[in-house]
């Protein structure tokens, strides 16, 4: 503007009269922009559901499915929370939440979704070995017991080897990604991995079930008929209840699979030829 806007005092800028003219005016023009936003927020007939669900479910099956939900309705949008194994789940504000392996409590309406099936996956690099306790092998803390449930199954081992352990599975995936380490995985949330042939699965005949996974709705929240409708479409997406990659549908129940639910192949000695 070719104009002092400051002016020097004591070490320090204070404004000069055109610079405090100008501030006022620019005050102004921002309050009327938010007066403008206000009003046009509040013709928006758009209802956003917040929806918590766990990280990596979030991130590989959750979020990119919503466009066909939200293309179906567009007056209904969902924000999607990512929350951690480790939160308190019962401190969190939701409209619809998305549970792993726990019980939700009767008032919130709770829906089966569908139960994991676990299998050790890996980069094609390493998928030549011929026994599963030659391969490095990552785990993540928030699954504990999965990655020895499966060698138990597929080997004859009295001694498990040691794993690389990360805080949270999506990090442990990301270390299966980069050659650290086979993972044991469920299947249905590495799928589009497996179909890129960025992840192989070497034993495809060892598989074991994994946690279950329902849905509930917040009955004292602002939104519940919209939230009664997103969640009975993720039960319709996710099969109501069913294996995640097939199977029967299981009841409401989460209890930890009992023996007898594997599918089992022949248990994998260190001399057995196995199909890549």
């Amino acid at each position: 503007m070719g104009r002092p806007l400051f002016t020097e005092k004591r070490r320090g800028m204070i404004a000069s009269p055109d610079g405090e003219r100008l501030a006022a005016a620019m005050g102004e023009a921002c309050a009327i922009l938010a007066r403008a936003l206000d009003e046009i927020e509040a013709e928006d007939e758009t209802t956003v559901l917040t929806a918590v669900a766990p990280a990596t479910f979030a991130m590989r099956w959750l979020i990119p499915r919503l466009p066909g939900f939200q293309g179906a309705d567009p007056g209904l949008r969902v924000r999607v929370r990512p929350t951690h194994t480790t939160e308190d789940w019962d401190a969190l504000e939701f409209d619809v939440m998305i549970r792993r392996g726990r019980a939700l409590a009767p008032r919130l309406e709770p829906r089966p979704l569908f139960v994991e099936e676990l299998g050790l996956v890996t980069v094609p690099g390493l998928a030549g070995a011929s026994d599963p306790l030659a391969l490095p092998l990552v785990a993540a803390d928030t699954r504990p017991g999965e990655l020895e449930r499966w060698l138990s199954l597929a080997t004859r081992a009295r001694k498990m080897p040691q794993a690389i352990r990360f805080p949270h599975f999506y990090v442990a995936l990301e270390a299966a990604l980069s050659g650290i380490g086979a993972l044991v995985a469920p299947l249905f949330l590495v799928e589009e991995l497996l179909r890129g042939g960025h992840l192989v699965e070497p034993w495809p005949q060892c598989r074991v079930p994994g946690a279950a996974y329902c849905v509930g709705i917040n009955p004292d929240g602002a939104n519940v008929a919209a939230s009664r409708l997103f969640a009975t479409w993720l039960a319709t997406r996710a099969g109501g209840g069913a294996s995640a990659r097939g199977g029967a549908a299981v009841d409401q129940g989460l209890a930890a699979p009992g023996p007898g639910r594997e599918r089992r192949g022949p248990a994998l000695s260190g001399d057995a030829t196995l199909p890549g």
